[in-house]
């Protein structure tokens, strides 16, 4: 569990952990729903990605409109923090 601090305009900084967990990048909707004492933020959806068959019949995974651009840097960055 992490914290973080509320600033004086009332933003909430969240942490580089959970930003990566969900993907989430500048300008991105966040759904905010108050359930008792918890504050629960989830990422909005409309960056989905679709299953298409490439040009040789083989699966290809195709991002939705919007989406990050996915390089083989960037995926190997994800894979070094693997434990």
């Amino acid at each position: 569990m992490s914290s973080t601090t509320l600033s004086t305009k009332g933003q909430l900084v969240i942490p580089t952990q959970y930003r990566r967990a969900l993907n989430l990048r500048p300008g991105d909707k966040v759904e905010v729903t108050l359930e008792g004492q918890r504050l629960i933020l989830e990422r909005r959806s409309g960056r989905a990605a679709k299953l298409t068959r490439g040009r040789f019949g083989r699966p290809v995974l195709v991002s939705g409109p919007g989406a990050p651009a996915i390089t083989t840097a960037s995926v190997n960055a994800i894979l070094d923090e693997l434990p």
